[in-house]
């Protein structure tokens, strides 16, 4: 009579048991740890919490207790959250034992527990835990770069770039699935985690590109080849690298221009910013908005600039037979030309704007001759 009633006392048992060790550990933790590595001995307990669970599950063949363990890296994330906004550095205060404990602890989760989980829990715990790594990473290069300028100088943006960067670069690679963990769920590597990783660079370089004016003393300011420039270089490589992977291509599918697409918006962001960075460093123009919008070499310089810009995209578009983009570089010409009459023209008379009308004026003619609209014959043919 009492069968019934052990499928549901089982889970029962355990979800109080685990709720137990935990109100166990946060009264220990209060007594006893000092506030300052209080968030180390929490990573720590969860990380210890996720061992034991896994050594019951294999050493006493119990699948129901290897369950709980599923949310050993979504708490590990907070972790890394929780270090961002509160520590300087993700290792100080007990971080340095915690930490390597953490991840520890996963990997014996990933080995042990996670084939016997459901698709999707593991392909969440394996992403995650790829995600922690880049976040510790990150982490500690602000930390490490930190000093070594003022905040709106390269080095302390530069710090946070290279473990995500590296990560993004590593995982998709047709070598790289083949080992341990990402043989034992390549979606959650390839698309997943990669996915959240190119975005997070793709946001990084956006607020790079606003907050930094390209500074890295000692080293001199020069345009495209200063280290805040092979920075974001590096990060869109490896973004654009993952968009063109088999993986890539397998998560957008039909919808492939949508990455590419907002790849094109953030690189023409980085385009605007290296011009305007120029004009700081040798035009005395303050890295300000105010200061770009008030300065009449600036806005000639970003029409010249938009006007190439359109030419480059719809001679490529032109050669390719790809009218989609060519398109977008004939609505960045359209830009063009309503800057010209909302903001040049209220310059009218200086030579800059001229520069700028008789500039925009020749680039057109050129554009209108070597970049025709393809057809759409020749766009399905090249496609």
């Amino acid at each position: 009579g009492g069968r019934p009633v052990e499928p549901i006392a089982e889970p029962v048992l355990i979800a109080w048991g685990t709720l137990w060790l935990i109100v166990a550990a946060a009264v220990q933790i209060n007594t006893f740890v000092s506030a300052s590595v209080t968030l180390a001995a929490w990573v720590a307990a969860f990380s210890a919490l996720a061992l034991l669970y896994a050594l019951l599950s294999v050493r006493f063949d119990w699948p129901r207790i290897g369950k709980p363990p599923i949310g050993h890296a979504p708490i590990l994330v907070l972790g890394v959250l929780l270090s961002a906004v509160t520590l300087a550095r993700p290792f100080m205060d007990g971080g340095w034992w915690a930490w390597p404990l953490a991840l520890i602890a996963h990997v014996v989760v990933l080995r042990w527990l996670a084939p016997a989980w459901s698709t999707w829990p593991g392909n969440a715990v394996h992403a995650l835990g790829v995600l922690v790594l880049a976040g510790l990473g990150a982490l500690q290069g602000r930390a490490i770069t930190a000093d070594w300028g003022d905040p709106s100088s390269a080095w302390p943006w530069l710090g946070w770039l290279v473990a995500p960067a590296a990560l993004l670069m590593w995982l998709p690679r047709p070598a790289s699935i083949r080992r341990w963990p990402l043989r034992a769920a390549p979606t959650a590597y390839q698309l997943g985690a990669s996915g959240v990783l190119a975005l997070g660079l793709l946001l990084w370089t956006l607020l790079a590109n606003a907050a930094s004016n390209g500074s890295a003393a000692p080293l001199p300011h020069l345009p495209l080849i200063n280290p805040l420039d092979l920075g974001i270089g590096l990060a869109l490589m490896a973004v654009w690298l993952w968009i063109r992977s088999d993986s890539g291509r397998a998560m957008f599918g039909r919808r492939a221009g949508l990455p590419i697409a907002l790849f094109a918006m953030v690189g023409f962001v980085w385009l605007n910013a290296v011009l305007v960075r120029a004009f700081y460093h040798y035009g005395d123009v303050p890295y300000q908005v105010d200061a770009w919008t008030a300065s009449p070499s600036v806005q000639t310089g970003i029409t010249l600039l938009w006007t190439v810009t359109a030419l480059v995209v719809m001679w490529l578009s032109a050669r390719n037979a790809v009218r989609f983009a060519w398109m977008g570089g004939a609505a960045l010409l359209a830009a063009v030309v309503g800057k010209l009459i909302v903001v040049d023209l209220a310059g009218t008379g200086t030579v800059t704007r001229i520069v700028s009308f008789i500039g925009v004026g020749v680039l057109m003619l050129v554009i209108g001759y070597v970049a025709p609209l393809p057809t759409k014959g020749q766009s399905h043919a090249a496609s």
